[in-house]
């Protein structure tokens, strides 16, 4: 009897975590995106950003290298970071979205949702 009971107590304990996992997935997947994960830099945004930085080159400094480390897509602005307006002639021609604004920060352009959260980032715009 005690180690039948063993024997269930232990099959349950290993079967549980994959089942959990199983049912979040589901559950995931039926769950609509949030704002982050869906929106972002359309292809037209980008290539418009690119080729006004290609025509009119700006002067930035990269970004130290913790505060690099820690601007990512989905997480909020990382303290201490400067945020620069785009040029009025860029900042014309780009679709106002709401709830979103587009920066510079350092050597990088990102979309940021107005709580400073992350949206988008483009490397490489300066070169």
């Amino acid at each position: 009897m005690y180690r039948t009971l063993v024997t269930i107590v232990v099959v349950g304990l290993v079967a549980w975590p994959a089942a959990a996992e199983a049912q979040n997935r589901d559950r995931r997947a039926v769950q609509p995106k949030s704002q982050t994960e869906a929106a972002g830099f359309t292809a037209v945004e980008r290539q418009a950003i690119l080729q006004y930085f290609a025509r009119n080159r700006m002067e930035v400094q990269a970004l130290p290298p913790g505060i690099a480390r820690n601007l990512q897509r989905g997480k909020p602005l990382p303290r201490g970071i400067a945020k620069r307006a785009l040029p009025q002639g860029l900042q014309s021609t780009l679709p106002a979205r709401e709830g979103l604004e587009v920066s510079i920060l350092g050597d990088r352009v990102v979309l940021l949702q107005a709580s400073g959260l992350v949206v988008d980032i483009l490397e490489g715009v300066f070169k």
